[in-house]
């Protein structure tokens, strides 16, 4: 039977967030005298006999029950998972409003799902025709197909790199899907070059801490926005200028910016249009202006595609500057996997610096 600690309907985009909060006080006030969290040595039966512990969305509702173990197919590997990330997208996914298409397709009514695309964890098994991994590899983790809020994950061999020694679990696990996105925006939509002038809105968060990295290795300029609380944490990543945006706004103060990366909002999006210059390019992982304004302000308007550089090489080539230290990776909280409401709830709030992790095992 499944254990529904979690169980709030998450809808986010259509609760408010005290309410959510209450639904989950109340989940957890209904559910005390009847379950109790799953044991170590519960989670350790699950794996012998050939299931697993895992967060499934269902019906609206989160619970951590045992499911059956996955196998790992041709050139797919199983993973024993340590952490998983946390995402907008998978809250998002949850209430049927995900609109990355890096992930599959939202959940629908009376379907079941376990969230979560990234993850760092050990090789437990290797699928036929797979080569250069080997049982007990340490690995960094995407899943497209979703799945890492669970104790084992099977994802295609492409999807994977070795962990960098220098990076914990934790912070290998934060790094595939946000550095993924910004890669894609900025390297292979917007074909940011040397000595460019970036535009990052939202700049703290894990798509814009890994946009900013990426942009100062390849030589570009990089200003941000972003609470004043994180002016010297971007800095510390390499951004040029930090705007606050709480006391500015970045319209009334730049022109001519080559490329503006936006993962705040559309309505930060329609303003970024302002500060463009002819010919620059606006990328985006929350939505775009109309065509027909981009178009008026001879602006080319993108968004994440699946399609460019392939996962398995940018993040080989994230790790190699993870490793050197080029690339750091800055883990704000640190939650359980009977936490995931608690998780969500933090995400949606909107003021990760970096991202969050969920532990699945140590």
């Amino acid at each position: 039977m499944g254990r529904d600690v979690n169980d709030i309907l998450p809808r986010m985009r259509f609760l408010p967030l005290s309410l959510v909060v209450l639904l989950t006080q109340l989940a957890a006030a209904c559910w005390g005298a009847t379950a109790t969290a799953p044991t170590t040595s519960a989670a350790a039966d699950a794996s012998i006999d050939g299931g697993m512990q895992a967060v499934v969305v269902s019906a609206g509702r989160i619970q951590l029950r045992e499911v059956a173990r996955p196998l790992a197919g041709a050139g797919q590997v199983l993973v024993k998972l340590r952490y998983a990330a946390v995402n907008p997208g998978d809250w998002k996914m949850a209430g049927n409003a995900g609109d990355d298409p890096a992930a599959a397709a939202p959940v629908t009514a009376g379907a079941a799902a376990i969230p979560g695309v990234d993850g760092a964890g050990v090789i437990a098994a290797v699928g036929p025709g797979v080569v250069g991994y080997h049982i007990g590899d340490a690995v960094i983790v995407w899943s497209q197909a979703r799945g890492t809020y669970a104790q084992y994950v099977a994802v295609p061999a492409d999807t994977i790199t070795l962990k960098p020694d220098r990076l914990s679990f934790a912070e290998a696990a934060a790094l595939p899907h946000a550095a993924l996105a910004a890669w894609n925006l900025l390297l292979d939509q917007a074909q940011l070059r040397a000595g460019q002038t970036l535009l990052v809105l939202g700049g703290a968060g894990g798509v814009g801490s890994a946009a900013v990295q990426i942009a100062r290795i390849k030589g570009a300029r990089v200003i941000a926005t972003a609470s004043a609380r994180n002016a010297d944490y971007l800095k510390g990543l390499g951004a040029d200028t930090v705007i606050d945006y709480s006391a500015q706004h970045f319209e009334d103060q730049l022109r001519a910016i080559d490329v503006a990366l936006d993962t705040v909002d559309i309505d930060d999006a329609y303003r970024a249009l302002a500060v463009l210059r002819r010919g620059g390019r606006l990328v985006s992982s929350v939505g775009l202006p109309a065509a027909a304004q981009c178009a008026a302000r001879m602006v080319a308007c993108q968004r994440r595609t699946l399609t460019g550089t392939p996962p398995r090489v940018v993040l080989k080539q994230i790790a190699s500057w993870s490793q050197s230290g080029l690339f750091k990776v800055n883990i704000d909280r640190t939650f359980e996997l009977t936490e995931v409401s608690k998780a969500w709830q933090y995400s949606e709030a909107g003021h990760t610096r970096g991202k969050s992790v969920i532990r699945i095992s140590d």
